[in-house]
């Protein structure tokens, strides 16, 4: 089933910047809506008071002068709806508005006596135009206030059920001496609000789908030339296979995450470029190193079947036997290289290096014969490290050594500048400077008198290398006046 969702980032951003602009505009219409429509019926409540004590202010000004002349001065506005009451509930006086609007429009009923009439009173009214053309102001419930006004002589009042525009239209010129308590009627014109209101509502559906429109377009062409780098990295990481590791992608001018992204990726091409290598020259040169033995081991057999009668046995399985060891330490060191090299070793043990130095000794001391090796210790010499792999460390400097001494081999340890230095010097030719760095590749071999080799395997010098790596340290190999000179330094041990 296919979802309703975009899979594309172009598509899916467009879409979520148009829901998003669609969702603010919604919630910004319905409070600014909302606010307007508060705002203009505070203001037509406002207008409608006023009005009310305006009519009052009428009332009482002809009331005490005796006079006709403030209502009928005071003229209300064309659109007005208003109504006067009195306390008998007959209409005093009215807007023709109201039977215009709705013909059959009651008479509103006198406010309470025992009202206050300083109080303005809130009720509402309908009016039904009936037959009357269809209007936008028709069929609505209107907001009516009220206010009364106290002890009005009949010259102002009568005749009842008067209309017009104000409050002294058809009066008489003479009335009885009776008093009236009426109360005054004015309903809230809600005209403006809903014209304003409406073109609020034509407005926002117009510019409202414009500016939805608008994001989106602007969203999908935004984030197209955003992704316009990341396309062009896809397109090269395409193109990128195992014979070509030499390509790397464009990085954009933009100092953004597109740009590092880019620049991490070349580092991590960079990387695999050269574990691509270093793997291709790791596997011709173990199948070299591998041929040999294998080669010699195949033809001592070959032969010996051959002639089986004239085969020396025993001398064809001390050779065999020669070639398999060779074969085994070239695999162990393979194995041991093969761990992963940026590993930390798991230095959890204190060792001194000076007892692994004395017991290294007094073994090829006792079986090496022409070859001496002799040892300078400086007391205690303690490192944080793996014992067995500092063992594997200084077997395999002494066995490089001694393949290539001419009498003798010494080593020495101690301290030096908050570090343990670890050197082991033979007599033999030496190495030249050019060499020095050549001979810790794996299964190197020097074109001078060092290349002489009784049993190496060409791994020893990188596998000690890589095991003072391993402890935070380094091996190089330094100046000397006679031989070769091989110098390990470790992190000395700093108790806590």
């Amino acid at each position: 089933m296919r979802r309703w969702w975009p899979a594309a980032v172009r598509h899916s951003t467009a879409l979520s910047a148009s829901l998003l602009c669609l969702a603010l505009i919604a919630i910004g219409w319905l409070g600014a809506r909302t606010f307007l429509e508060q705002q203009f019926e505070h203001n037509e409540k406002s207008k409608t008071i006023t009005e009310l004590r305006t009519m009052a202010a009428d009332y009482q000004v002809a009331a005490r002068e005796g006079s006709q002349a403030p209502l009928r001065v005071a003229r209300m506005e064309s659109d007005a709806l208003f109504e006067v009451v009195a306390e008998s509930g007959q209409s005093v006086v009215r807007s023709p508005l109201l039977r215009h609007y709705d013909p059959a429009w009651k008479t509103l009923p006198p406010a309470p006596t025992a009202s206050d009439p300083r109080l303005i009173t809130t009720t509402v009214a309908e009016l039904k135009p009936g037959t009357n053309p269809a209007h936008w102001r028709e069929y609505r419930t209107y907001t009516v206030l009220g206010l009364t006004v106290e002890d009005v002589p009949s010259i102002l009042v009568e005749p009842f059920g008067r209309e017009g525009l104000t409050l002294g239209d058809g009066l008489q010129q003479a009335g009885a001496a009776t008093r009236h308590r009426l109360t005054l009627y004015v309903l809230v014109k809600p005209w403006e609000r809903i014209k304003a209101l409406s073109t609020f509502d034509f407005m926002l559906s117009f510019f409202g789908p414009l500016a939805v429109l608008f994001t989106a377009v602007s969203a999908w062409f935004s984030v197209r030339r955003a992704l316009r780098p990341v396309e062009a990295i896809r397109q090269v990481l395409a193109e990128i296979s195992g014979h070509r590791l030499d390509r790397r992608v464009p990085v954009p001018r933009s100092d953004d995450e597109i740009a590092r992204l880019a620049q991490t990726t070349n580092s991590t091409l960079e990387r695999l470029q050269i574990s691509h290598q270093q793997q291709e020259n790791f596997v011709a040169d173990a199948s070299h190193e591998l041929r040999s033995p294998l080669a010699n081991l195949r033809t001592g057999l070959e032969v010996a079947l051959t002639h089986p009668d004239r085969a020396d046995w025993p001398g064809v399985a001390q050779s065999a036997l020669l070639d398999v060891q060779r074969l085994q330490r070239i695999t162990a060191d393979l194995l041991q290289l093969a761990t992963d090299s940026t590993e930390a070793s798991r230095c959890t043990k204190v060792v001194d290096v000076a007892d692994i130095v004395v017991e290294q000794v007094a073994e090829r001391s006792t079986s090496l014969g022409p070859v001496k090796v002799r040892y300078e210790v400086d007391g205690p010499v303690l490192v944080a490290g793996n014992s067995a792999q500092l063992e594997r460390l200084l077997r395999n400097l002494l066995d490089n050594a001694v393949r290539h001494a001419d009498s003798s081999v010494t080593v020495r340890v101690g301290h030096a500048g908050g570090v343990v230095v670890l050197e082991v010097q033979d007599d033999g030719p030496g190495i030249p400077v050019s060499q020095r760095e050549r001979v810790f590749d794996r299964f190197a071999r020097l074109d001078d008198a060092r290349a002489r080799d009784a049993g190496g395997s060409g791994l020893g010098l990188a596998l000690a290398r890589d095991i003072v790596s391993r402890h935070g340290g380094s091996l190089c190999v330094e100046d000397s006046a006679v031989g070769a000179r091989m110098v390990a330094r470790l992190p000395v041990f700093q108790p806590q």
